[in-house]
């Protein structure tokens, strides 16, 4: 009977720690992660008007990186030194801790997406969109952060579910062992 109720508690246990062991396999850290961080003084900016941004790369002090701005379908540049079909493009020199700041300006509303890359053309950093809004436009945007994190709703519903199953589990084992 007992030896019952510890496998019903110890696969009951397994089940449930099973999706938060994939929850937090899903987020994408690790060893693969980009060096480089590119961090927006806003992800909502008005058209003409400057905004700023620092690239951070851990790790890589006084390496020149190159910082492509794209516009999806848009007209409007980003006022960088090279712009080729939709891509501005402007390289920098990272400083000894490996940041720079830079000061940018969108010509035109949109969004554009902006990723850094290093002077072998490999990406260093994740893409990041920043739209781009006319001056004078309703903002409902208040510049904060985007939201962050895993999806992590499917796997609480899943563990849920394996969680009453096996406290049903426990119960019919109780209900068979009293009637016997």
């Amino acid at each position: 009977m007992l030896r019952r109720l510890i496998s019903a508690m110890v696969v009951t246990a397994a089940a449930v720690m099973a999706p938060a062991a994939a929850a937090a396999a899903d987020d994408g850290y690790g060893p693969g992660e980009p060096p480089c961080i590119l961090t927006f003084t806003a992800q909502t900016v008005t058209a003409g008007e400057d905004f700023g941004y620092t690239i951070t790369c851990e790790g890589l002090p006084g390496a020149t990186v190159t910082v492509q701005a794209t516009s999806e379908g848009q007209t409007g540049t980003v006022d960088q030194e090279v712009e080729v079909a939709g891509t501005s493009a402007d390289t920098f020199t990272l400083d000894e801790e490996g940041i720079v700041y830079v000061d940018a300006t969108i010509s035109a509303p949109g969004d554009f997406t902006f990723q850094a890359f290093g002077t072998d053309g490999d990406p260093l950093s994740e893409v990041f969109t920043i739209t781009a809004v006319a001056a004078g436009a309703d903002d409902d945007d208040d510049g904060g952060l985007a939201v962050t994190g895993s999806t992590s709703l499917p796997y609480l519903v899943i563990a849920g579910g394996l969680l009453a199953l096996g406290l049903g589990a426990i119960v019919t084992t109780r209900i068979r062992v009293r009637r016997s």
